[in-house]
C-alpha cells in the first residue's frame, strides 16, 4: 500500500493556500497604497485650496483699500509663495510667475469671470479670482508604480460682502410675498406698492403701506421725491413704523417728481429732478393687473435708453433728467401679527421696484401705486447726490467660484 499519496496532496493544498494568501496580501497592499494616495491627494487639495483662499482674500483687501489691480496681483502671488514654502507644504511647488498655471482675474460681479466690462474704479465693487491650474504632485506607492501623475486645480473668489445698510429708501413698504422669487417677489411682475383702499389691508386696518419717517405728510412728500438721507441697518434687524392714513396728495406730489411733474408742496426740479425717460406703461394699471407682466416695463425702459431714444422723444425724455430715478428701494417687512393703527415691522430685505406709472393726486379713482419688481438696483435720490453716502458695513469674504463646482 502506498501511504505517501495523501501527504503529497496535503502539500499541494498548502502550496495553493500560500499562493492565494500571497495574492490576497498583494491586493490588500495595493488597496492600502491606493487609499493612502487618495488621502495624500485630498490632503494636498485642501492645502492648495487654503492657499488660493488666502491669496484671494489678500488681493481683495488690497482692492478694498483702493489699491490697484497690479498691487492686488502682486500680493496674491506673494501670498501663494508664502503658503507654498510654509511648513508641511513642501509639495506645493508653485511658479507664481507662470501666468498660465497661476491666474489672477478681476470682476465687478462675483458671479462673472472673466468680466469683459470690468471697471477698475475704486468707487465700485471689485472682486478677485485666483486660480491654480494643473499643479503636479509627487505620487506615493500605487500611483507611482502605475505611472500616474497627480495634478490638482484650485480656485477662489473674494470681495466685499453685501452691505448691511440700505440707504435711499422711500417711506413705503411691502409685506413678504408668496411668490417663488426673492422674498416672495418675482422679477418682471406687477405689484401694488401702496394700496388705494382697505379691502385687503395686509399691514392692518388703517394702513396703506406707508411708513412714518417723522413729521407727517410733508416728510412723506419729500422722502418719496428722493429726499430721505437715512438708512436701514439690516444687520441689526431694524424695524420700521407704519403711518396710518392714505395721504394721497403728498404721496402723488412726491413720487410724480420722478416723472417731471411738480404740483405743489414746495418741490422743484432743481432739488428733485425727474427721470431721464418718463414713458408709462399702457393701458393704465388697475388692481386686477397685480401679478401680471406689464405691457411696457423695466426691460423696455432699458432697451429704449440703450437705443438712444433720448433726447429724440420730446414727449417722454427730460433734458434735466437722471436715469433710473423711477427705481424705488422699498423695505420688505414681516407683516405677521399686524393689527390696526400704527405697527412696527421687522425689515427682512430691501426690494427694488420700477415705478410703472404716475401716482394719483386724489383718491377719486381709488388707484393704487404699481411697481415692477426687479432683482437688484442702484437707487438714486437727491439728498445724496444721486447715490448712497454709505455702502454699509462690509467684510472681505469668500464667494462660490462660478467657474468651479468644487470651490
Amino acid at each position: 500500500m502506498n501511504t505517501q499519496r495523501p501527504l503529497r496532496g496535503i502539500r499541494k493544498q498548502r502550496g495553493l493556500v500560500v499562493v492565494i494568501v500571497t495574492i490576497a496580501m498583494l491586493v490588500l497592499i495595493a488597496v492600502a497604497a491606493f487609499a493612502i494616495d487618495i488621502n495624500h491627494a485630498m490632503m494636498n487639495r485642501t492645502k492648495l485650496q487654503n492657499s488660493v483662499d488666502a491669496a484671494a482674500l489678500a488681493a481683495a483687501i488690497v482692492l478694498d483699500k483702493d489699491g490697484t489691480e497690479a498691487q492686488a496681483d502682486t500680493i496674491a502671488r506673494s501670498t501663494l509663495t508664502k503658503m507654498s514654502t510654509a511648513a508641511g507644504n513642501a509639495e506645493l511647488t508653485l511658479d507664481v510667475s507662470n501666468v498660465v498655471n497661476v491666474e489672477v482675474q478681476f470682476s465687478n460681479d462675483p458671479t462673472v469671470f472673466p468680466d469683459s466690462g470690468y471697471s477698475s474704479s475704486p468707487d465700485g465693487d471689485r472682486y478677485v479670482r485666483v486660480v491654480i491650474n494643473q499643479l503636479d504632485l509627487e505620487s506615493f506607492f500605487f500611483a507611482r508604480v502605475m505611472g500616474v501623475t497627480k495634478r490638482l486645480t484650485a480656485s477662489a473668489v473674494a470681495g466685499p460682502s453685501p452691505g448691511g445698510n440700505a440707504c435711499n429708501i422711500v417711506p413705503m413698504a411691502v409685506c413678504e410675498g408668496d411668490d417663488a422669487g426673492t422674498n416672495g417677489y418675482d422679477a418682471g411682475v406687477v405689484y401694488a406698492l401702496k394700496i388705494a383702499d382697505q379691502n385687503d389691508p395686509a399691514m392692518g386696518s388703517g394702513n396703506f403701506q406707508l411708513l412714518d419717517f417723522g413729521s407727517g405728510a410733508s416728510t412723506v412728500r419729500e422722502a418719496l421725491a428722493g429726499g430721505y438721507a437715512g438708512c436701514v441697518d439690516l444687520d441689526a434687524g431694524e424695524t420700521v413704523t407704519t403711518k396710518p392714513g392714505n395721504t394721497v396728495g403728498p404721496v402723488g406730489q412726491g413720487l410724480n417728481t420722478r416723472f417731471g411733474e411738480y404740483s405743489g408742496g414746495g418741490l422743484s426740479a432743481t432739488d428733485y429732478p425727474p427721470d431721464l425717460y418718463v414713458k408709462q406703461t399702457t393701458p393704465t394699471l388697475t388692481d386686477a393687473d397685480v401679478g401680471s407682466t406689464p405691457t411696457w416695463g423695466y426691460q423696455d425702459y432699458k432697451d429704449d435708453l440703450n437705443d438712444n431714444v433720448c433726447p429724440g422723444d420730446a414727449t417722454n425724455c427730460k433734458s434735466n433728467g437722471d436715469a433710473e430715478r423711477r427705481i424705488l428701494a422699498i423695505p420688505v417687512v414681516d407683516c405677521s401679527g399686524a393689527s390696526g393703527g400704527t405697527n412696527n415691522f421687522a425689515v427682512s430685505a430691501i426690494g427694488c421696484f420700477f415705478l410703472l406709472q404716475k401716482a394719483p393726486n386724489s383718491n377719486g379713482g381709488h388707484t393704487s401705486i404699481f411697481g415692477e419688481f426687479i432683482e437688484d438696483c442702484t437707487v438714486k435720490n437727491t439728498r445724496n447726490n444721486g447715490t448712497s453716502t454709505s455702502n454699509g458695513p462690509h467684510r472681505i469674504v469668500l464667494y462660490k467660484d462660478p467657474n468651479s463646482e468644487e470651490s
